[in-house]
């Protein structure tokens, strides 16, 4: 240890350097990394928050809540079979407005029994309750003017409804969800059309499935949130490119050290002919590698954790911790692998040649 600082102490400007880099290149991995949870969330939140563990969907919704329609005869099975531990779910995308000439705006309706435990908590106002045309909509619009008190329009039916709450981090779909009772929902969709029929999309579950309800099958919420559209191919396509930066950056200490311990076999060479032990020459480069590998990572996620608290609230950027330590351990585990290029050419350094004078 002693010797790898001084070392790094007496060459400065070169270790200096590549730490800029790897700085750097961990920001934009940690950012990316940022980018890659909060856009899944930002598909995904509204279900990945619901304290619910299974959804019990029709047996031909391919696990997706938009497609699922449980009868009224699945779902009185449903609630016979699990009573408060099940409860409603409808999932409808459509458009609301404010007053007559105001925008069009996109959201998800969840129309859910306010009783129930799928009633989301409030950042503002009250909570859902079983109040006719009232609704909850996530903060997100508030950015539109939209408060609490407000009334505002379903676009296909024109039925109003009253503000009661906001609450948070409640996106389908990238699109903002909106909240209402099973009752409120219904009336909406009749209005807008007649023959709808009082079916529901699922149920949501706690605790474990137990035994078969014809024509249904259960789902956990991971295999639901995967199954929404486009979730999966999206982060599939962009944690690709983060563990590939990941393992780039690795490389580059690796190629760095390799090429600065180039230039200093006659210094090994001089050291192995002296006695100073494989060992240690070996655990000198990997604790070189480490520092600046380690230290490096954390600085850029220090900056990326500092800067995520400027970016605006409409961005989908989502730090979690776990995810961020994980890429922190992984990129470390890679370096050192990438340094053992180091250790086989230092290994390989015959001091004899050296002390003798035929270095090349």
């Amino acid at each position: 240890m002693q010797l790898a600082w001084k070392e790094m102490r007496h060459n400065w400007k070169k270790y200096l350097l590549v730490e800029v880099i790897v700085i750097l290149m961990m920001f934009m991995v940690i950012f990316l990394s940022g980018l890659v949870k909060g856009l899944g969330r930002a598909v995904s939140s509204s279900v990945d928050n619901m304290p619910a563990d299974r959804f019990i969907l029709s047996d031909d919704s391919e696990k997706i809540l938009t497609v699922s329609n449980l009868t009224p005869d699945e779902y009185t099975a449903v609630q016979n079979k699990y009573k408060d531990k099940a409860t409603p779910i409808d999932v409808q995308r459509t458009y609301l407005q404010k007053g007559n000439k105001g925008d069009k705006q996109d959201v998800t309706y969840f129309a859910i029994d306010p009783d129930g435990f799928l009633s989301p908590k409030v950042t503002q106002g009250k909570k859902l309750t079983t109040e006719k045309n009232t609704i909850v909509l996530d903060d997100d619009f508030e950015s539109t003017g939209i408060e609490v008190g407000d009334t505002i329009e379903d676009s296909a039916s024109k039925i109003k409804l009253k503000v009661v709450g906001f609450t948070q981090d409640a996106m389908y779909g990238h699109i903002a969800a909106a909240y209402m009772s099973t009752d409120t929902y219904r009336a909406i969709m009749k209005a807008a059309n007649p023959a709808f029929q009082n079916t529901v999309h699922g149920a949501a579950l706690k605790g474990k499935a137990r035994g078969a309800i014809a024509g249904t099958k259960v789902y956990t919420k991971a295999a639901v949130i995967k199954a929404i559209p486009g979730y999966q191919a999206e982060q599939m396509t962009i944690t690709m490119v983060e563990w590939l930066l990941v393992a780039i950056t690795a490389m580059i200490i690796g190629i760095f050290f390799f090429v600065i311990n180039l230039q200093k076999e006659k210094e090994y060479g001089v050291l192995k002919a002296i006695g100073v032990p494989m060992r240690r020459l070996v655990g000198m480069i990997l604790c070189q590698v480490i520092t600046i590998a380690a230290s490096g990572a954390l600085i850029a996620a220090a900056l990326t954790a500092g800067m995520s608290a400027a970016l605006p609230a409409t961005m989908p950027f989502f730090l979690e911790a776990q995810q961020v330590a994980l890429v922190l351990c992984a990129f470390v585990a890679i370096s050192v692998l990438g340094s053992l290029a180091t250790v086989a050419r230092v290994g390989k350094i015959d001091p004899a040649s050296i002390i003798g004078g035929d270095f090349q």
